[in-house]
């Protein structure tokens, strides 16, 4: 008789917006540090899909990356991922 890992089965086919409650804490403190507001534009820098808002794209960003390292702690990862999130969004330019 096979025996079927459900959570190996789920986490491979979960679909895009498939949020856990980490990611969404984390997600929730970079909009607020970061002040990223509503709209659209960040999936484009984020490389998600194009049909999420920014809050949403940046959810699913963070998902994806707690995905990909599943040994995280949520307090490492959130700094880990606001310095990220610096090196992918283009800077202001300040002239004067």
């Amino acid at each position: 008789m096979k025996i079927i890992n459900y959570e190996e089965l789920f986490a491979e086919f979960k679909r895009d917006g498939a949020i856990s409650e980490d990611a969404n804490e984390i997600a929730n403190t970079l909009i607020r540090e970061l002040c990223i507001q509503t709209g659209t534009g960040l999936a484009r820098f984020l490389e998600v899909k194009s049909c999420f808002d920014n809050h949403m794209a940046l959810r699913v960003w963070v998902q994806k990356r707690l995905d990909a390292n599943p040994d995280y702690l949520v307090d490492e990862m959130c700094q880990q991922l606001q310095s990220e999130l610096y090196g992918l969004l283009p800077q202001p330019a300040c002239g004067f």
